[in-house]
């Protein structure tokens, strides 16, 4: 750690990751892409991207479970009645219809709910969200402060869509991202490598086990 005009800035991963200062945001892993009877299978989609990041990401918030190391999931929402849709969002859903997007992560749905292989416990938060960054119109920096989170370690999907926005609005509010690579995951493989490298230029980006060992190391 060192002093930068007086405010306390940390150097290394094992510093910003500190489990009595972190907190995983588990991203928009919901039954509608990460089961084979949700929404994107049923219309003829392969979920393999998202299916491959479950045992890492299981055994990740495992590990912060035994840390103490609170998590937050979020759950990506299209209301019923487009109350909350704006015109360019609704844009947005028009040029992916092919994935069947009309009815998928709709409120009030079983696949607008956690996946079942990853289902948070009963003390763990679940905050709605109906835009791409965490932070949007949701009391994620009021849950963050209150607890004296410093560091957001995220995981889950889109890693080009909702999880990039989520690490740049930690940022935004102060606090230290991190990105979970193999925890992160994007139906364009393309787009997911390309979100990587440009917040591997930007925040710091490390493996599931990389975590877990700095974990350790604390």
């Amino acid at each position: 750690m060192k002093v930068v005009r007086g405010i306390e800035v940390f150097e290394t991963i094992d510093e910003i990751v500190t489990p009595g200062h972190s907190a995983i945001l588990v991203i928009d892993v919901q039954n509608d892409e990460a089961s084979p009877h949700g929404a994107m299978a049923k219309h003829g989609n392969d979920i393999t991207y998202l299916t491959r990041i479950v045992a890492p990401l299981r055994k990740l918030l495992d590990e912060a479970r035994a840390r103490g190391v609170p998590i937050i999931y979020t759950v990506s929402t299209k209301s019923a009645d487009a109350r909350y849709e704006t015109g360019p969002t609704l844009r947005f859903v028009a040029r992916k219809r092919n994935v069947g997007v009309w009815d998928f992560k709709l409120e009030g749905t079983w696949g607008n709910e956690i996946a079942e292989d990853l289902a948070p416990r009963p003390d763990e938060r679940r905050v709605v969200k109906f835009h791409s960054s965490a932070f949007v119109g949701t009391p994620m920096d009021l849950l963050l402060r209150g607890a004296g989170t410093k560091t957001g370690i995220v995981v889950g999907t889109a890693t080009e869509g909702c999880v990039e926005s989520t690490v740049r609005s930690l940022q935004d509010h102060g606090y230290y991202p991190v990105v979970v690579s193999d925890c992160v995951t994007s139906k364009h493989e393309a787009l997911h490598e390309a979100a990587l490298f440009v917040m591997r230029g930007r925040w710091d980006v490390v493996t599931s086990d990389e975590l877990i060992d700095a974990w350790a190391r604390a």
